[in-house]
């Protein structure tokens, strides 16, 4: 979700990235989600056009018929400023805290892939706070790494918005896995899932309006969308399992509480089983079909979880989705 630049926007930086953060961090843990959260649904409040426009975009992907689709759209507000903010949450997420923050479900598939004796390649649409079931498995002890876009932004960022970006860059740094410029040389990548770890690369936009490496249109929700085939591609090189993964929140979420937080976690990382696609007949057929194994998760993630999904502001022509012929 992409919001312009402006004076008020700085001087909404400098209280969210310096007095907000610091009480964030001392506070006890899922306040600082729980706030983050908050400050999303007040912005749908502030901004009703923005949530018609998010709400358009899902009829444009066929959801129209759904009784909560305002809620829905309401609800991509929050998870925009739940994932925007989620530095705040990586020194707090630790070994004791982890499972009030998240729920890990097909561990299985993850166990068996893992069990071929080669690294995981595990594909993963922006959802929910997505970097959450990262930090958890590496908190888990597994070997994680992420490929990422970088840090390409939207928008030529203000001198406030470059230190509001620094600032989160340093917070981000506590995840306990290596990132990895996509945009750059990627052969530690291939090196690391030769060595039998894990490597976790999205399979929708990069959120920076500039996006990267090799696409194939495939319709997403009817609609055609360039999807990227770079997980595939790393799961072909380094002949590793590809498996998915999406983070939503938790329909029964425990949320902060007086009593220690006992009770379920705010978010759910679903772990599917290993993709399927052509991978012993030929680059061209593996990408095709692996292209169309990436079209079917995401449909199947957006129709279930809409409003877990960050991009559907560029679910539109000439953005994520290709300019009609």
């Amino acid at each position: 979700m992409i919001f312009g630049e402006s004076g008020l926007k700085d001087a909404y930086r400098k209280v969210v990235w310096g007095p907000l953060r610091q009480a964030a961090e001392v506070a006890p843990p899922l306040w600082e989600v729980a706030l983050a959260r908050g400050m999303g649904r007040a912005a749908a409040a502030a901004m009703p056009s923005k949530v018609r426009a998010v709400a358009d975009n899902m009829r444009l992907a066929g959801l129209g018929d759904r009784p909560d689709l305002q809620a829905q759209a309401r609800q991509t507000f929050a998870t925009h400023f739940g994932n925007q903010y989620i530095g705040f949450l990586f020194g707090k997420c630790d070994a004791q805290t982890w499972p009030r923050y998240l729920e890990l479900r097909g561990l299985e598939h993850l166990d068996a892939a893992r069990a071929q004796g080669r690294g995981v390649v595990l594909m993963h649409p922006h959802m929910g706070p997505a970097q959450l079931p990262l930090h958890v498995l590496g908190l888990r002890g597994l070997p994680m790494h992420q490929v990422g876009g970088g840090r390409v932004t939207a928008v030529q960022l203000s001198q406030t918005g470059e230190w509001a970006a620094a600032t989160r860059a340093r917070l981000e740094e506590r995840i306990r896995a290596t990132l990895h410029d996509g945009t750059k040389f990627l052969r530690p990548v291939l090196r690391a899932l030769q060595q039998g770890e894990v490597v976790m690369s999205a399979c929708d936009g990069t959120g920076g309006g500039e996006e990267m490496g090799r696409r194939y249109v495939r319709p997403v929700l009817g609609q055609p969308m360039g999807v990227p085939v770079g997980p595939v591609w790393m799961a072909l090189q380094a002949k590793a399992p590809l498996l998915t993964v999406r983070c939503v929140r938790n329909r029964q979420p425990a949320g902060p509480r007086g009593d220690g937080g006992a009770g379920r976690a705010m978010f759910v990382a679903e772990i599917g089983p290993e993709v399927d696609f052509a991978r012993d007949q030929g680059r061209a057929a593996a990408f095709e079909t692996g292209a169309d194994a990436v079209a079917a998760f995401l449909s199947d993630s957006l129709s279930r979880y809409p409003g877990d999904w960050h991009f559907w502001d560029s679910y539109q022509p000439g953005r994520l989705l290709e300019e009609p012929s």
